[in-house]
């Protein structure tokens, strides 16, 4: 009876330890051998260049175009970080 209780022990410890070490390694794996981006991603990133940051006129933040929210104001378009400078603005203006 004892081996039999010795050697579920055994099984038991070698089972708790896999289940705590298993994240640690993959962890380490990941750390180590670090994926490359896929080459489409690498070239529209090469290719596209950097635009250049705008200005939002209430808070001054500084925007990228791509992400702005933007309003035609007297025939300028208007760059504004958010939707509240925007409606700021345009209460003011």
């Amino acid at each position: 009876m004892r081996f039999v209780l010795s050697l579920f022990a055994i099984l038991a410890a070698f089972l708790l330890l896999r289940s705590l070490l298993a994240p640690l390694v993959s962890a380490v794996v990941s750390i180590l051998s670090p994926t490359p981006a896929p080459p489409a991603t690498r070239e529209a990133a090469a290719a596209k260049p950097a635009s250049e940051l705008k200005k939002d006129p209430v808070c001054g933040a500084f925007i990228s175009p791509e992400l702005a929210v933007t309003e035609k104001y007297q025939g300028q378009t208007m760059h504004f970080c958010s939707k509240k400078c925007r409606d700021e603005f345009l209460h003011t203006a």
